[in-house]
This record gives C-alpha cells, structure tokens and sequence, in this order.
C-alpha cells in the first residue's frame, strides 16, 4: 500500500493534519505513507517516525522568481519528481486548486478529496476520482480532515500529534532559558500571517504586566520572521516583566513551548502546537471561527467578540477598523488567563 498524503501548508494546518497521519499509519501500519509539503513547511514534518518521505515543492519562492530560468528548471525537475511516483491513494487534504493539481501529478487511480459543496475553490473538486462529503455544521477542521479517512474506511475521532524535537534543541532551549532566569514562565505570541490577526502589541504588553503584578510569573515573548520589532513593543510595555525570546525555527520554538504554563495567541500556527502539545492556551481570536479554528485542548479558553462583519476570514479589514480584534480589551482576556493558570 502506497499512500500520498497532500497538505501544502501552513503550520497549524499542519499541525491539524496529524492526526491523519496517525490513522492511517495506525490502519496500515505497513504502508509508505508519503508527505507532499511546501519546503518552508517542512521542519513541521520533518523526522517524523509515522512519515516515509517527504516530498517537497516551494510554489512561494517559484512565484517569487517566476522570470529566472533557473526558476523553470526547479519547478520541472519537481514535476517530474511527482509524476515518476506512484500510489495506490492519493488524499487532497487541502483542497485547493493549487493542492488538488500537484495531487493529480502523482499517479494514482485514486485521487480523494472533498465533495465541491465543502471546498472554497470550488473548481478543485475536478480534479478527484472519489468525493467525501462533509456536514454543513461547525466543526473543529481537525474532524474535517479525518472525515476524508471515511473513502478508506477508517471512522476516527482520535487525534494524536507525533512532533519531533532534535535533543541539541532541547538543550539549547535549556540553555536559553537558564540564561533569561525563567523557569516558570507564561508566553505570548503576537504574530500573525495575517494582520487582522494580531492583537495590538500594547495590549500584550500590559498583560504582560497583570500576569506578573497577579501571578508573579514572567512572560516570554516569541516570535517568527519579521516580527521582532512587534515583539519588542511589548517587552518595551510590559513594565519590565516580559523577556523577548532569541530568534528560532519552528521546530526550535517546541521545547519553549512545552515548558510554558500557558501560551497565549491569536490564531496563529505556534498556538496550535501549544494545544497539540497539551500545553494551556488561551486564544485572542478576530476574523476566524474558534469553533472550527481554535485551540482544541479539552479546556482551552478563546476569546472572541461576535461582531456584525464576522468571522468574514480576511486577511485586511474592510472599512471596520477591525473591531473583532480592537474591541476586545485586558479585562476580556484577564479571566480566561485566570481560569486556565488554574488548572
């Protein structure tokens, strides 16, 4: 049994996808079980014990060098490296135009995704053999994922997350952390892909501030690429009680991650490796549906104003100051931190 699994990006969604991958290796445990994944994704993936191979594509920095014939060269030698591969099943997790055509290059005489109804792009579900429908009630997309597993048979709602952390990161997080004093510690995550997602930096900042003054715990800042400054705003507000983190990949940021007490965020990809990794978090969601998006721990808090204008998933506000974010103050978010640190 071959099986290609295919889910281009991003972290959480990554991360999301897991379990998939645990139920599948769990039903045929003698399988190859392949990964197609973005390369600027990979380090979420990479070394992971259910996984065969990993076959990679970089679709951003081909767009980003679309005229260099160097660029044409990448883009065949990887079409080719699809199409001389083949599988029994190929399963589109993503379901994208973009995800379903690099599935469809891999031979197969299965290629399985959602049914057009459940799909954004509607124009992917083309290019499937096999179609799984998916109810039209608000379900976490952890259990739409696994639903995709019924065209094989497989009926599970277990989720697992297999992560993989090389032991010269652990160390170097130890390192760090001795470094910066902090053994107890609380972290906040400000980033964001898209900035309607982000929580003003301010705020943070004297959150920072309350969890100290309440709790005595510091806080620990991280961040990804391009997001220094922003973090910085908030060790610069947080009256002296948040410590910025040092620059790290995201498999670097795993072991922060699991030592914290609490790991607060937007809907970002490290807040859903903090929920995979059991570790409390309280969620400061905007455009996006905690339902369907948020943390999944079974006592995770999120915090969410149900505007008018949302969950409208944009990635800019149009015209409404983003009030799904900007109306949610310190004392909205205050008792989540509270219930959770109490647990």
């Amino acid at each position: 049994m071959r099986i290609l699994m295919v889910r281009l990006s991003s972290i959480g969604d990554l991360v999301h996808t897991l379990p998939v991958l645990v139920a599948l290796r769990a039903r045929f445990p003698d399988a190859t079980i392949d990964w197609l994944v973005e390369t600027r994704f990979r380090d979420v993936l990479a070394s992971n014990p259910e996984l065969d191979e990993l076959v990679e594509v970089d679709t951003l920095g081909w767009r980003k060098r679309l005229f260099s014939p160097a660029t044409w060269k990448e883009i065949v030698a990887s079409t080719r490296a699809i199409r001389r591969r083949s599988y029994d099943v190929v399963l589109d997790l993503q379901g994208t135009i973009k995800s379903s055509v690099a599935a469809r290059l891999a031979k197969s005489d299965r290629h399985i995704g959602f049914s057009r109804s459940a799909l954004k792009e509607r124009a992917a579900a083309l290019l499937y053999s096999e179609h799984v429908s998916v109810n039209c009630e608000p379900h976490h997309v952890i259990d739409r994922y696994l639903r995709l597993l019924s065209a094989l048979d497989i009926e599970t709602k277990e989720r697992a997350f297999p992560l993989v952390v090389q032991n010269e990161m652990e160390e170097e997080s130890e390192r760090t952390l001795a470094s910066l004093a902090l053994t107890e510690y609380v972290i906040l995550n400000p980033g964001g892909a898209w900035v309607t997602k982000r929580w003003a930096p301010e705020k943070f900042g004297a959150l920072a501030a309350a969890i100290a003054k309440e709790w005595k715990l510091p806080t620990l800042v991280v961040w990804g690429p391009g997001e220094e400054e922003l973090a910085q705003r908030i060790v610069d507000t947080s009256e002296s009680s948040a410590r910025l983190a040092p620059a790290t990949g995201i498999r670097g940021l795993i072991p922060y991650i699991r030592r914290a007490r609490l790991f607060v965020s937007g809907d970002t990809g490290p807040m859903h490796l903090a929920s995979a990794l059991g570790v409390p978090v309280v969620g400061i969601f905007g455009p996006t549906d905690p339902a369907k998006n948020g943390p999944f721990g079974p006592n995770d808090a999120v915090v969410w104003k149900d505007v008018d204008c949302g969950p409208c998933y944009k990635r800019r506000c149009p015209g409404f100051d983003n009030v799904c974010l900007t109306s949610i103050e310190i004392e909205d978010v205050l008792p989540a931190v509270r219930e959770r640190l109490s647990v």
